[in-house]
């Protein structure tokens, strides 16, 4: 009766084990080694991938997370930033710097520095910010904001 095979991995120069098959693919499973991991299966005349040894469980590569593309018509700019800016800075026209319309931020700045033009900006901001809630509000180049987050 022989006995179960043994494996040593090497990471980094640095060798760990020996390892039982069934500890080899609970760490490949758990993430705490790599498939690209080298591996010495005791009698074997010398060093391996991890996952061209006999028994290694073959761990498929995790999913790579792609952002659905935008839609021609919208902004990369997301409403919460917006929305919270002209919220609590919405007199000094900062939600309008975030979307790149600094010409019209820097009117409603200017004119919350007079007392009836802080009147003006903040009907203004109060317009904005429905738009924004609404889904109507739009960047520099006319897109609309669509994305929460």
């Amino acid at each position: 009766m022989s006995a179960a095979p043994r494996i040593t991995v090497r990471r980094q120069n640095q060798n760990y084990g020996p390892y039982s098959l069934d500890q080899v693919n609970s760490m490949l499973l758990a993430g705490r080694l790599a498939a690209e991991d080298l591996a010495w299966l005791e009698g074997a005349p010398e060093w391996q991938r991890l996952d061209s040894i006999p028994g290694v469980s073959r761990m498929p590569p995790p999913p790579a997370y792609t952002e659905p593309p935008l839609a021609a018509d919208e902004s990369d700019r997301q409403i919460l930033p917006a929305f919270l800016l002209a919220f609590f800075l919405g007199v000094f026209g900062v939600h309008r710097f975030y979307v790149g319309k600094t010409g019209s931020g820097i009117a409603m700045l200017v004119l919350t520095l007079t007392l009836i033009g802080a009147v003006v900006s903040a009907i203004w901001a109060t317009v904005d910010w429905i738009l924004i809630v609404t889904g109507s509000f739009t960047d520099i180049e006319g897109r609309r904001l669509k994305r929460w987050s």
